[in-house]
C-alpha cells in the first residue's frame, strides 16, 4: 500500500505543506525559548533570587500562553 499525494494548488502538495508547517513550528519553538534564554539572563544579571526567577518564568509561560491562546479565538 502506498501513499498518494494530493496537490493542494498547482505549486505545492501535502508532504511539501507537512515539512513546511513542522519548519515552521521548529523555528517559532527556538525563537520562543531564546527569548526565554534572554530574559532569564537578564533576570540573573540584576541578581535575582531563584525563587524570584522562578517566579518570574511563571509568569512569562502564562503571558505566552494567553498571547497564543488569543491568537487560536
Amino acid at each position: 500500500m502506498s501513499i498518494k499525494s494530493i496537490k493542494l494548488d498547482n505549486e505545492i502538495s501535502d508532504p511539501e505543506f507537512v515539512e513546511i508547517s513542522a519548519n515552521a513550528r521548529k523555528h517559532e519553538r527556538t525563537h520562543l525559548l531564546g527569548l526565554l534564554r534572554i530574559f532569564v539572563g537578564q533576570l540573573k544579571k540584576e541578581s535575582a533570587t531563584p525563587e524570584e526567577i522562578f517566579s518570574s518564568v511563571e509568569r512569562w509561560i502564562c503571558n505566552h500562553e494567553l498571547v497564543t491562546n488569543e491568537d487560536k479565538n
